[in-house]
Order: C-alpha cells, then structure tokens, then sequence
C-alpha cells in the first residue's frame, strides 16, 4: 500500500468513506435523515475491512455524520486500522456531514416512491438541482409544526451549500494533513461535486458504494481538489464496484497508459473473469500490445481499433444521441485503451468538466476507471477512478 506525506507538499489529504450496508440499504429504502437505519452484519464486516486497507496510512483526524450508521462505520474502521490508537478514537462528529434531507421520502421504499411519487422521481433523477420536495417549516410556530406545515425545499441544492461549509471549516484547520472522513452516499457525492467545482446537475454521475473509498488532494489553502480515488471497493472483495442503475446498458473499462510497459499491469489480472465484449484501442503501439496481454483470457472480445484523436468526443456524441443506442436489456461491457489525455475527456464528458478542469481528474496510467451508461434517459455514471487490486493508493 502506498502513501506519502502530504505534509511534504502542503496539500490536505481528505479520505472520504460512505458508511457501511445498512438494513435500509438491504431492504431498498430511502435513509434520509432517519436515525433508524443502523449497520447490517455485512455492513461491520465492511466497515473494519475498510480500515483494515486503511491501517498504513497515518491519519490525523476524523470526522463522521451524527446519524449512527456513520458513527459506527467509524468505529468499526478505527478496529481495523488500530483499536489502540488513542487519537483516532477521539473522532469528530459533524452535522455537516448528515445526509441529504428526503422528509416525505425516508423509510419509504424506491418502488414506492417510484410510483406514489413519480413526477417529484422523475424530477429527481433528471434534474436534481432543480428537485423540490416537502420539509417541515422549521420557521412556523409550536402550533404549526404540530400541525405538520410544510414549506418547499430544494435537497440537493442545500446539500451542496452544507458540504462548501464543511470544507471550510475543516480545511483551515487541517491544512497538509491526512483526513478520514465518514458520511453517507449522498453527501459524499456533494462533498466530491462541490471539491471538484461540479454543478448540483451531475449529482447523479458520481457513484459511492457502501464503504467504497475516494480521495481528494487539495493544494494549500484551496477550496477546490483534486481527485486521485473515487469509489475504490477492491479492498472489499468485489472485483468491480456493483452497478447502481441496473445491470443493463453499456459498461466501460477505461485504461490510460503513458510510457507503462506490458509487465506493469500485472495488477490488473483481476479482470480475468470480467466479460469483456469488445475492445477499442488508440493506434499507439503500447495500447494495443497491452490490449494483447490483457485479452488473452478473452478469445470471444471484439478488438477494434481506433486512429481518430478525437474519438472520446465522437463517441460521447454516439452515446447522446442514441434513440436508444444500447437498447438490449442486458450488459455490454468494453475494455478502452487509450492515453490519459483520451480517457480524461471521456470521464470530463460525464462529468461535464470542461477542458480547463481536467487538471481535477489525478489519473493514474495503469489503473482503471469505470464508467456506466444505464437504459433510459439516466445520467451516464463515473463509477470508480484508479481502480487497480487490493491496494488504497494515496498520492
């Protein structure tokens, strides 16, 4: 497991963790601010392996959301990584980090709310900063909140505005540490949105698995980060992150190389029981002798190659304009092969970064990064960013 001082170059680490499998989680309900929810037995398990991968990093705070399924990720991950270590037990609860507020939906089930909610869904998940819902007015009287007066709200975008508040309180205080940081899915997704100057718009395009690991460095005395880690679940046993939106669409295994030899990606030997249905690589010699190696154990992939440099934005354009380009019900996965620079754009796309903010993405040339693009009219998602095995690499 590698790690670095971040001290040395004066940037702040931040470690960010979504709490462990909940029995909400287990039984497809929405969580919210609910306090009900708490840590199934896979949930623990995760949580102290999740420190376990964690135990060679030093680490010099934590901070975790006040609802209880955090705090105990938190506890179980602090076993993991040294139950003696006095400092990390003394960890930091911050309201800030609660999740996002779904009043009228928490406890419900996502079927439930599919169909009893469906214009408010829909919204939801299309349009997520302009998503409204019903809040109790913490404003009215005694009377009226008795009564249950409601006024509208906007979740997403109050999320945002409650993770701006946590870096700006924590990053002063921490500048050129290492900051483990335990909240909840959609947190974490506005802590990331918000670190990488993200529009409250791609709120659905970042996945966080439960216990999935991401990491942001941001440079000293800076708001904005960027990020080398996003949604590493390798440490947990699972091959590939699990996929949020359906086991339908089309997958992409996306893998930059920049002057990496064909022995250095040994640690990519997991894919062998990945189906891999077709392969794109760049005309660059290294992508397709690399694509040789990593295909042997694959005699049924498609292999195509690619000489046009702009082939991520001629793609992308392929993928938006699909009346419905990938109308199977079942899952296409294919393996891309390209530069860094390649395989930025097409994680920037997803995202919506613009070409000035690609410098956010810290891509690692021989780590994979995984995006999916679900049926429908849902957002493409960033599923995870350097993935490589069992290893939490913090650069």
């Amino acid at each position: 497991m590698d790690s670095q001082s971040s001290a040395e170059l004066g940037s702040t680490r931040i470690i960010l963790v979504r709490h462990g499998q909940t029995t909400f989680n287990a039984e497809g309900r929405y969580q919210g601010r609910s306090d009900e929810s708490m840590l199934t037995a896979k949930g623990y398990r995760s949580a102290y392996q999740t420190g376990v991968a964690l135990q060679r990093i030093p680490i010099d705070a934590i901070y975790t959301s006040p609802l209880q399924c955090a705090i105990e990720t938190t506890q179980e991950i602090i076993k993991g990584i040294d139950p003696q270590n006095k400092s990390l037990l003394k960890f930091n609860i911050d309201r800030n980090l609660t999740e996002i507020d779904l009043p009228t939906w928490q406890g419900k089930s996502f079927e439930d709310v599919r169909h009893n909610f469906a214009a408010e869904y829909k919204c939801w998940q299309q349009r997520p900063h302009q998503f409204q819902i019903n809040s109790p007015d913490a404003d009215a009287g005694y009377h009226l909140r008795v009564a249950t007066a409601l006024k509208q709200c906007f979740p997403v975008l109050n999320l945002y505005e409650q993770a701006q508040q946590f870096w700006q309180t924590i990053l002063p205080r921490h500048r050129g540490k290492t900051i483990l940081v335990v909240s909840h899915g959609g947190t974490n997704r506005a802590l990331i949105g918000s670190a990488l100057n993200l529009s409250p718009a791609q709120y659905h395009t970042i996945q966080q698995s439960n216990c999935g690991i991401s990491i942001l460095n941001f440079p000293a005395s800076s708001l904005s980060a960027k990020l080398s880690g996003l949604n590493l679940t390798s440490h947990l046993g699972e091959i590939l992150p699990k996929l949020k939106a359906g086991k339908q669409g089309l997958r992409l295994l996306l893998l930059p190389l920049d002057a990496i030899a064909s022995n250095q990606i040994q640690h990519l030997a997991f894919l062998k029981p990945v189906s891999i249905d077709f392969s794109l690589t760049s005309e660059l010699c290294i992508s397709q002798e690399i694509t040789a190696n990593l295909l042997q154990n694959h005699p049924t992939t498609v292999q195509l190659q690619v000489s046009r440099h702009n082939f991520p934005l001629v793609w992308q354009q392929t993928i938006d304009s699909r009346p419905s380009s990938i109308s199977t019900n079942t899952l296409v996965t294919g393996l891309v092969v390209a530069s860094s620079a390649i395989i930025k754009c097409i994680l920037g796309q997803i995202l919506r970064l613009n070409a000035h903010n690609l410098w956010r993405l810290q891509l690692n040339s021989g780590d994979l990064s995984i995006v999916h693009y679900p049926l429908g009219d849902n957002f493409p998602v960033s599923q995870t960013i350097n993935l490589s095995d069992t290893q939490i690499k913090i650069l």
